[in-house]
């Protein structure tokens, strides 16, 4: 049997447009397309329907979903899964998005959803305009019944909890609590490898060709539910370590500002994300250096070992994401 090489693999970002996305993929992050309205950059997809390609190394051009299926070790060592468990994107909100929720992995496989798991995700705020806010789950407690009377009605703004934004700001969204980005903010946002998304409310909007998007009121009542802060906290620290941005069931995510060399280790239980999201800098691995920058991101395979960052003419900000 075939050994894959172990060293960290520069992904290319999937960039996907909308009526609501902005520019400052290309503005923050020199990612260059054709594309307009670019809402999201999808920084590690080993998806079959929009895969990230390895821009350097050994396996330069290849798309990192076939290669997880031929080594679906490199997620954890002995793992036989070829589906990776995260996916981890830039979002660029130049307008609100849809009021949505998604579902947990109970009801999206119950419900034979193309992703045969739910979504849980969260949200690292890296920009937002004065005045920005979002929408994170509900002002009070709720009946299905009360639910989509609300949205029937028109009054389904008046359920929500609008929270002010900033750079810097956390938010941990388990499946079933209704959110929404506004207005004037970008994000970088860890997820369940899950694209099925209950749209709520649209605000009416439409689309290039005059149609309203679709909703699905039926599954987004059945899956949504009144969270409070005390419940998204246990959900958000269910491993213990509250020394990081999260440690759930489903993902542990650190953010480190480096600037003298720092060692980390990918161990054999999982693969790491290295997304950055400012600065300069370097990571040296087998005595080999890769250029950190922001919007750089890096695939390290599970039992890759240790590996060095520093930061270059000041810091680098990156964000570490495994399961």
């Amino acid at each position: 049997m075939n050994t894959p090489v172990l060293y960290p693999m520069q992904l290319s970002p999937v960039c996907k447009s909308t009526i609501w996305g902005g520019n400052r993929m290309r503005d923050c992050f020199g990612f260059q397309t054709k594309l307009d309205n670019i809402a999201e950059a999808w920084m590690m997809s080993a998806r079959d329907d929009n895969p990230g390609f390895i821009i350097n190394g050994e396996y330069m051009a290849q798309r990192i979903d076939k290669l997880i299926e031929e080594y679906p070790e490199l997620l954890a060592k002995g793992n036989t899964d070829p589906a990776c468990p995260l996916l981890i994107k830039f979002i660029d909100a130049r307008d609100k998005l849809s009021i949505q929720v998604h579902p947990d992995d109970a009801y999206a496989q119950a419900a034979g959803c193309a992703d045969p798991r739910g979504k849980t995700e969260m949200w690292i705020v890296l920009e937002a305009a004065m005045g920005a806010e979002l929408i994170f789950g509900t002002n009070r407690d709720f009946t299905q019944d009360e639910l989509r009377s609300a949205i029937e009605n028109g009054t389904l703004e008046d359920l929500m909890n609008y929270v002010p934004v900033k750079a810097g700001d956390v938010f941990f969204i388990p499946a079933g609590l209704i959110h929404a980005i506004g207005s004037g903010i970008l994000i970088a946002e860890i997820q369940q490898n899950c694209d099925t998304t209950y749209r709520v409310y649209d605000y009416n909007r439409r689309q290039a060709d005059g149609s309203l998007r679709a909703l699905h009121i039926d599954d987004a009542v059945a899956c949504s539910r009144h969270f409070t802060d005390e419940e998204v906290a246990a959900l958000q620290y269910e491993g213990g370590d509250k020394s990081c941005l999260a440690d759930s069931k489903y993902f542990h995510v650190e953010q480190h500002t480096v600037r003298a060399a720092q060692t980390f280790t990918v161990t054999d239980d999982s693969f790491v994300s290295v997304l950055v999201l400012n600065g300069q800098g370097v990571l040296s691995f087998g005595g080999e250096d890769y250029a950190l920058s922001a919007g750089v991101s890096y695939f390290l395979p599970a039992g890759m070992g240790e590996y060095t960052v520093k930061g270059e003419g000041g810091s680098v900000n990156i964000i570490l994401s495994r399961t």
